[in-house]
């Protein structure tokens, strides 16, 4: 990406951010922090998780749990896969109808890098 987005000061670990339709969503990147910001029928749930969640997996673990609490995030990375399985199924088919590959896959990555 060429463009610069202003987004803040440095940070500090604590949040994670999601660039998501042209703007930086924050969420809370700390245990305690993802526990308050989740509504309160959810926090045993989670406390449970975390809790039995070998350590490897606790950063990914941790940010799907952030990104709940923000449904635009889900919502946005929905829709991204849903554009992308989409232009996937049209390049194979495309390919499978005796078109150059070489051709259909440049025009498929120049396609998912447009955002089209």
């Amino acid at each position: 990406m060429d463009e610069q987005y202003e987004d803040g000061p440095e940070p500090d670990g604590r949040m994670f951010r999601s660039f998501v339709d042209g703007e930086w969503i924050e969420t809370p990147a700390t245990i305690a922090g993802i526990r308050d910001a989740l509504p309160e029928d959810r926090r045993d749930e989670f406390t449970k998780t975390i809790e039995d969640t070998p350590a490897r997996d606790v950063a990914l673990l941790m940010l799907r749990w952030a990104t709940s609490t923000r449904p635009e995030i889900d919502e946005a990375t929905r829709r991204e896969h849903n554009r992308v399985e989409a232009l996937t199924r049209e390049a194979g088919d495309r390919v499978v109808m005796g078109e150059d590959p070489s051709v259909v896959q440049a025009e498929l990555l120049a396609r998912m890098r447009e955002g089209t």
